[in-house]
């Protein structure tokens, strides 16, 4: 079904076990997710100010993380492998 909904390529940094059997209803749940966090994404590109622009990619940042610690070390350490220009795709076990 996913395949379906996505054409490209969206979910290659996602790495999923071959044994794991990945429920229907979550399958379009992460098409939807892609599609809306795609649409916001092409929102705060069009945003001119640059400032507008940073808070309001910091704020989604904050909304989505919240108070999980868990999340917060993944994302941490995403981004300073982005900023290091380390092409590590391994943040899901």
């Amino acid at each position: 079904m996913l395949d379906e909904l996505l054409t490209m390529d969206e979910f290659d940094y996602v790495i999923f076990d071959d044994d794991e059997e990945i429920d229907e209803d979550d399958e379009f749940k992460l098409a939807e997710i892609y599609k809306l966090a795609t649409k916001l994404v092409k929102l705060l590109e069009e945003i001119k100010s640059n400032e507008l622009r940073e808070a309001a990619s910091l704020m989604l940042i904050k909304e989505i993380i919240g108070d999980d610690r868990v999340l917060l070390g993944l994302a941490s350490k995403m981004l300073l492998d982005m900023s290091f220009g380390v092409e590590d795709d391994d943040y899901v076990s």
